[in-house]
């Protein structure tokens, strides 16, 4: 039972990365104007994305408390096939390509069903996954957000592999049916009932998780400016198109790749150090890149970032989840909502402010928040001492 639920936690981990960013990597199909392209204006291309960060955070938020009355299992059946239900939609999109409106609106339900089924299946393996070995939670959560991260890097490749024959829309068709396996092995689980799985009584949240939701709020700014305009900043460094892909490819390949590193080793050594200075070296990498110059540079610096970056989300959880264990789903689904509050500021904001400023100082702007996470993660350390075990 346990070996299936392992394969439970990060298979739908996995799974989840890859339709979060299945629809943001159809962009250029979306945007084209051409024959082949559904010919969006870029404005609502990024109108298809309100929803679904709507959707995530009030599905993150409402996860605890509908856990509570319907037990973690029917969140997770809901939230996968809400994901299903999203794959499907981009599927069948293809067929109204000469039908704007229709398709806008197809897709625009879409992004809702995704935001729904992210925000509630995250919520829900957050806790399972942090419970799965009582000896390293940190390396079970971490896991589960490489998998995570390796679905999201991994889709854009997949991606660009399937669009060469002109049959893009058979990608979602797989996840959907891979989501539909997911589904039908959560439904032969069982999950036994206990504190840590269900929210307290009332809507109160406890004074100090709080906290933990300002650092991740503002880690979701950090990560929203790399993943949401780190192509088109490149873009204005001088880069090609293919080069500047690469570079947004790398931070999530380093992003992925950090996680499982941090996951192995955290087994063996404490690497609270690590998490606690990564925010410092994100700071001064986003001030710095504005200035770097040439190709190279600036995507190693996209993939080194996506690297310093990588623990700070699942060990923040991690570190919320055990401090709060009484009120571990509650926890796990601030944790999402915040991430992503703090992606949808960064997009917007960046979007609107980069129509009268440079990117340059739009950067150098983000860098202040993430020294100002890292001084609330100093608090933190003080307020909730950390063990290397949670």
């Amino acid at each position: 039972m346990k070996y299936a639920k392992i394969t439970m936690v990060y298979l739908g981990g996995l799974l989840t990365g890859l339709a979060l960013i299945l629809y943001p990597s159809v962009g250029p199909i979306l945007t084209d104007t051409g024959s082949e392209g559904f010919g969006f204006s870029s404005g609502q291309f990024g109108n298809l994305f309100i929803p679904q960060t709507v959707f995530a955070i009030i599905s993150a938020l409402s996860s605890p408390f509908l856990a509570k009355v319907f037990g973690i299992k029917k969140i997770l059946l809901f939230g996968a096939n809400a994901l299903l239900v999203s794959m499907l939609l981009l599927y069948f999109s293809h067929f109204l390509i000469l039908q704007k409106t229709e398709a806008w609106m197809l897709l625009l339900v879409g992004t809702t069903f995704l935001g729904t089924g992210f925000g509630m299946v995250i919520t829900g393996l957050n806790p399972i996954a942090f419970a799965l070995f009582p000896t390293n939670k940190v390396a079970s959560v971490a896991a589960l957000h490489f998998f995570l991260g390796l679905g999201t890097a991994g889709a854009p490749l997949l991606l660009g592999l399937v669009q060469k024959g002109g049959s893009w829309f058979n990608l979602p068709l797989v996840v959907a049916g891979a989501l539909l396996l997911f589904v039908v092995l959560v439904m032969f689980l069982s999950f036994e009932k206990n504190k840590a799985l269900l929210s307290p009584k009332g809507l109160k949240v406890p004074l100090g998780l709080w906290v933990f939701v300002a650092i991740v709020t503002l880690y979701g700014v950090c990560e929203g400016t790399f993943g949401s305009f780190g192509s088109v900043f490149l873009k204005s460094q001088g880069l090609n198109v293919a080069q500047a892909s690469l570079g947004l490819a790398l931070f999530w390949a380093g992003l992925a790749f950090g996680r499982i590193l941090f996951s192995l080793v955290s087994l063996k050594l404490n690497l609270n150090w690590f998490y606690m200075v990564s925010l410092i070296v994100v700071g001064i990498l986003l001030y710095l890149i504005p200035s770097i110059k040439g190709a190279g540079l600036n995507i190693a610096t996209m993939a080194l970032s996506g690297f310093f970056m990588s623990s700070i989300f699942p060990r923040s959880v991690s570190w919320a989840t055990e401090t709060f264990k009484d009120n571990a789903v509650m926890a796990s689904g601030l944790m999402v909502a915040s991430l992503q509050f703090g992606t949808g500021i960064s997009t917007n904001f960046l979007g609107i402010v980069s129509k009268t400023q440079s990117f340059a100082l739009l950067f150098k702007i983000i860098a202040g928040v993430a020294i100002i996470a890292f001084v609330l993660i100093i608090f933190a350390s003080k307020k909730f001492p950390q063990d290397n075990t949670t």
